[in-house]
């Protein structure tokens, strides 16, 4: 056969770079996919009246500065940007931090009971691996981190020191993550349609707000987040440096540092009940643990009641949040009637979302303690991402965007009538622009992209080991 102009290109393509591409089988049953012969039918000879094809430059990855303010607060921060067309808009996620002051990268030398010995910019690791899959990022100084207590180098500020170590109600770090998915939708680069949350320890318990108060926001991820009041996780944390520094040979440290959580969770029950005097808890005034401690009450009704989904994921080795908080997580999520959350702990990963290989924590060494974030929590975060990212339709003329279908990958093609689309979870559809159910032409080993159809067949590369250039009938 001889093929049409497109598919030429691509052939001619590959056939500067054969080692990328291998011969993979498909076995699908009757219709199974067709691999392309490695033969190259000649070049049919170009249309002398052809109209040359529109290129549009491709843009690098990169960080850019974006910044926002809410009230006196100026809040600076980067807009990692994923490699893309000119003119093209693309997913984005906000970060939502952690608990204490956190700059913009997100920077943990350790968690409780285990110091890494080096700086892991946590939030900056996972920008640029989310960029690497298309998803822009948007992370920002939190309102606690500055030059005045030597967080991040931020520039000097107009408001009062005393303002600026002054606590806040928890509810402010909501409002300032709001003020930021304001902020970031409004970039050209940005699909305003397709945003997401992503929430770190206390931050990810603030997710369920924030997706209750945002129904334009498609989903949540939630990194190691407390499912419990700090009343109850200061206590297991007590426990578990206990239990850590024991083990490492260091009983003195154990009892300081664990004595210490538990005096702390017993001011916290004080809080609740309120008796407490108004002694600073852990260096915070009470106020702040209270308004944590309110919406930490909050938070699993409201995400039970999304219509939304959220991925929950959590630790093996992680010692602040431990496994049976997001093994609580999965029993209250799993009667949610509304949408379908997922929620894993996965091996070895600690709160800092690194991971210790080694499985004996009496015989770890640095060696074991990984430099960046796992790539079995990266990949789960990009898989529900971009099964949730979603193909939709928008009138030329304007009007409200109809959704064609979830769980869309990477790759798109169309014809006449028809979208063909590849999924996070592997398959390739084929999609009625008119709305209606999707047929599944195949399935893949991982993801198929850089899709092209022609009258009679659809065209995807193999984004596994194989790599293969495939083709079934429409």
């Amino acid at each position: 056969m001889t093929p049409s102009p497109p598919l030429d290109g691509i052939l001619r393509f590959l056939s500067l770079a054969p080692s990328r591409f291998a011969v993979l089988l498909l076995a699908l049953g009757a219709c199974a996919p067709s691999i392309l012969p490695p033969a190259l039918a000649p070049r049919p000879p170009a249309r002398r009246d052809a109209v040359p094809a529109v290129v549009r430059a491709r843009l690098p990855q990169e960080d850019v500065p974006l910044a926002f303010d809410r009230g006196l607060w100026h809040l600076g921060g980067t807009l990692t940007l994923p490699a893309r067309d000119e003119g093209a808009r693309v997913p984005a996620v906000v970060l939502v931090h952690g608990s204490g002051p956190m700059s913009r990268d997100g920077v943990m030398r350790g968690q409780i009971g285990l110091g890494f010995g080096f700086d892991l910019p946590v939030y900056q690791r996972l920008a640029a691996a989310l960029a690497a899959h298309g998803f822009a990022v948007y992370r920002y100084d939190k309102r606690t981190c500055g030059t005045f207590n030597g967080c991040a180098d931020n520039g000097p500020s107009l408001i009062p020191y005393s303002m600026l170590t002054e606590a806040f109600a928890t509810s402010e770090y909501v409002r300032d993550a709001e003020a930021a998915l304001d902020t970031l939708v409004q970039h050209p680069a940005i699909d305003p349609g397709r945003t997401f949350f992503v929430g770190h320890s206390e931050g990810g318990q603030l997710l369920p707000v924030l997706l209750s108060e945002r129904p334009k926001v498609r989903a949540g991820v939630m990194l190691a987040p407390p499912f419990h009041t700090m009343t109850v996780v200061l206590e297991q944390q007590s426990e578990r440096v206990r239990w850590a520094f024991t083990l490492t040979g260091q009983p003195e440290r154990a009892e300081v540092e664990g004595r210490q959580l538990h005096d702390a969770a017993h001011a916290l029950e004080r809080i609740e009940r309120g008796t407490h005097l108004g002694d600073p808890v852990l260096g915070q005034p009470p106020a702040m643990w209270a308004s944590w401690i309110a919406l930490a009450h909050s938070a699993p009704t409201l995400a039970r009641e999304l219509d939304r989904p959220l991925l929950v994921l959590g630790g093996s080795y992680d010692y602040n949040v431990v496994p049976s908080e997001i093994d609580a997580w999965a029993r209250w999520l799993a009667a949610s009637p509304r949408a379908p959350h997922r929620v894993r702990v996965l091996d070895c990963v600690t709160h800092a979302l690194n991971c210790v290989t080694q499985p004996d924590p009496q015989r770890i060494t640095p060696s074991d303690i990984g430099h960046d974030l796992a790539p079995s929590l990266v990949l789960e975060i990009v898989n529900f991402l971009e099964a949730h990212a979603g193909v939709q339709a928008v009138p030329i003329a304007g009007g409200p965007p109809q959704a064609l279908v979830w769980g869309a990958g990477r790759g798109l093609a169309t014809d006449a009538t028809h979208l063909y689309v590849g999924t996070a979870d592997g398959r390739v559809l084929k999609v009625p622009k008119a709305g209606g159910a999707a047929l599944a032409l195949a399935r893949t080993e991982l993801y198929a992209s850089d899709i092209a159809v022609d009258d009679h067949h659809v065209y995807w590369v193999e984004r596994s080991k194989a790599g293969a250039l495939v083709r079934t009938p429409k």
